[in-house]
């Protein structure tokens, strides 16, 4: 009987065994799911990362276009101005009216 005895207690020691492998098995594969669940969110943070940069670089580009542009009238409107001179006897001469209510200018260029 003892060798019935010591079987058994191996036995009963296996399932035990057994059981607790099983635990682990089961708590693997959960924090597996998570990584897995974690990697997707990860993946998706990155590509919305990747959108935001795009987007940027496509408003940089617009903005050095635009920058180029005023720049581009400034210059003409540099050469624009150099065509106007005016001394200080024609400046005399400029009288500014109020019109038709308050915030309406007219000026009038030549003799008061």
């Amino acid at each position: 009987m003892v060798l019935t005895e010591k079987s058994g207690t191996s036995l009963n020691d296996i399932v035990a065994s057994v059981s607790k492998v099983d635990e682990i098995i089961g708590q693997v594969a959960a924090a597996s799911e998570e990584q897995s669940s974690a990697a997707e969110q990860i993946g998706r943070s990155i590509e919305g990362i990747n959108n935001v940069t795009q987007q940027s670089a496509v408003g940089i580009q617009q903005i050095a276009r635009a920058a180029e542009d005023l720049n581009n009238l400034t210059v003409n409107l540099q050469t624009l101005i150099e065509h106007f001179k005016i001394d200080a006897e024609e400046v005399n001469k400029i009288s500014i009216h109020e019109r038709k209510g308050p915030g309406k200018l007219a000026v009038r260029f030549g003799r008061n």
